[in-house]
């Protein structure tokens, strides 16, 4: 087996995750610029074709390396995927949600899933970018399918935070929350199913943390404890991201009670007249 399809892992933070990283950043808002010239709907069809396509190299790269017995011992077979790589992460279930997007013809549906997939693509691919996986670090077809595929969510992301069609409001924001909530008691179903005493499975991280020896998304004081600040940190993020939608909204009120007082400031000199 052709030896260039492997590599040694590099470690998190350094120097190649942090050429990486940089390099990712410059992907980002250059594909964020090229963006801004096709609408939602075509950007959504070319992510989804970003994420087939994303899905088919780890797929392939996977039967490759499980035939190498040099690289992984005891497997000779190919269509086998870790359990641990299944797309019921974050950043990796956002394929479905895009697909559902793309054929289904209710704006109502759409607008629900795209509410969710804002924030979490946004921070979710940051994430990603900043705590790459052990797997994302050990082969490099497998570093270029990992990045690519977190850059191009971020774009997409970014385009919905940004563009006039979606005009935010603070309902969408409850519609995140709701499937926020809805995610996360899937994915302790999930965990569940596929834990097999083996591999470490934790999708949505709801096991544990992404990487051990994180400052704040730790386990040190026990898993109750860690679930609420990475909860907190969750609702946090995807509050931030709908800072706009909430100021229009506290605006509107506003203008709508001034609105209101004038009027009723105006009846009442016209009775007293």
């Amino acid at each position: 087996m052709d030896n260039m399809l492997f590599m040694a892992g590099h470690k998190l933070f350094g120097t190649k995750h942090i050429i990486l990283i940089v390099v990712s950043i410059g992907l980002i808002v250059g594909l964020y610029f090229l963006s801004r010239k096709l609408s939602i709907k075509t950007l959504s069809r070319v992510l989804l074709g970003v994420g087939i396509v994303s899905e088919l190299v780890k797929i392939f790269s996977y039967i490759v390396m499980n035939e190498n017995k040099e690289y992984i011992e005891g497997v000779t077979y190919g269509g086998v995927l870790p359990k641990t790589d299944l797309p019921f992460q974050l950043c990796s279930i956002q394929i479905l949600f895009i697909l559902i997007v793309n054929i289904s013809k209710s704006e109502k549906l759409n607008r629900f899933i795209l509410s969710f997939m804002m924030p979490s693509c946004l921070f979710g691919g940051l994430a990603a970018i900043l705590i790459a996986t052990e797997s994302s670090r050990n082969v490099w077809v497998i570093t270029l399918q990992y990045f690519l595929y977190h850059i191009a969510i971020i774009v997409f992301a970014l385009r919905l935070l940004t563009s006039k069609e979606m005009k935010w409001r603070v309902k969408d924001l409850l519609s995140a929350y709701t499937m926020l909530l809805g995610i996360m008691f899937f994915s302790i179903y999930i965990n569940s199913m596929l834990f097999d005493g083996v591999s470490k499975i934790n999708f949505m991280y709801v096991v544990g943390p992404p990487q051990d020896g994180l400052p704040y998304l730790n386990d040190n004081d026990g898993w109750l404890s860690y679930i609420i600040r990475y909860m907190v940190l969750v609702v946090g993020c995807v509050g931030i991201t709908y800072t706009g939608a909430i100021i229009n909204s506290i605006r509107d009120k506003v203008k709508s009670k001034k609105q209101a007082t004038k009027e009723a400031e105006e009846v009442k000199e016209l009775i007293e007249k």
